[in-house]
Parts: structure tokens; C-alpha cells; sequence
């Protein structure tokens, strides 16, 4: 059995976080750490000494976008090293998200069935054996569901 990893969601829309949540809570191995509403709350619970496994993240937040926390996450060295997948509509911006330290990227799914294997897929990934999977996510995330 894999360990429990704790996810941090920064998502602003209340549907897309429910939406999340109930895949999250099909996931054995996962348990959600907190939900953020944009990049400046993420931050603000990331200045804490117990920090989650995993961080999923939107790229279109009020207050501050899932680009400029991503910017801030991988300057800091307490928290650099926790993977950052994206998880978002905004497939224009895959280039971006890559060159910053994103390590994943998962576009939006309506279907519940389809975000949890995905979600499943990247909270059972080893970041650093697995880049290869970790890096076709941004490629696929251009295709359609």
C-alpha cells in the first residue's frame, strides 16, 4: 500500500473545488490539507511547518494567479521541492507553467471518473523516477477529453 499523501488545492471557482474534493475523497491515499482561493492564501498556509505532499493548482485566481505563486513557491527554499501540478482550462499557458518548475500538468476534465485517475496518476507519481510520465501530461493536456 502507498503512503497517504496531503494535497493542497489553490482553486478560486467553489464548483471546480467541490468537484475536486469529491474525486479526492475516492482516492485511498490522499487526504486534502486545505483549499486556497488564490496563490496569496496558498503562500500564506505554505509558511507553516507541517506542508503538504503536493500542490494543485489553477492558473487563473483573483488576487494572485497560479503563475505568480508558482514564481514565489520555487524562489523559496522551504517549499521548492513540493511538485506543483497544474490543473487548469488554460492549456495556452503549458509553455509557461513548464519553464517555472511546474511539474505536471492536468487539463480541466468535466468528467469525475477521468479527474480521479488523473489526480490518482500524479499523487502515486515519484516526481523524480517518473519525469517521463510527469512530462507527457504536457503534451496530452493539449488533446481533447
Amino acid at each position: 500500500m502507498k503512503t497517504s499523501k496531503s494535497i493542497l488545492l489553490v482553486e478560486d471557482d467553489k464548483d471546480d473545488q467541490n468537484f475536486f474534493i469529491q474525486a479526492l475523497r475516492e482516492i485511498e491515499n490522499a487526504t486534502l490539507y486545505h483549499v486556497a482561493n488564490n496563490g496569496k492564501e496558498a503562500l500564506d498556509k505554505l509558511d507553516n511547518p507541517v506542508l503538504p505532499d503536493i500542490i494543485f493548482m489553477d492558473i487563473n485566481m483573483p488576487v494572485m494567479n497560479g503563475i505568480e505563486c508558482l514564481s514565489a513557491i520555487i524562489k523559496n527554499p522551504q517549499i521548492k521541492d513540493i511538485p506543483v501540478v497544474m490543473l487548469t482550462t488554460d492549456t495556452g499557458k503549458i509553455d509557461i507553467v513548464r519553464k517555472l518548475g511546474a511539474k505536471a500538468f492536468i487539463k480541466k476534465p468535466w468528467d469525475g471518473k477521468i479527474l480521479k485517475e488523473k489526480l490518482q496518476q500524479m499523487i502515486n507519481l515519484d516526481f523524480i523516477a517518473d519525469i517521463h510520465i510527469a512530462n507527457q501530461t504536457f503534451q496530452t493536456a493539449l488533446s481533447i477529453f
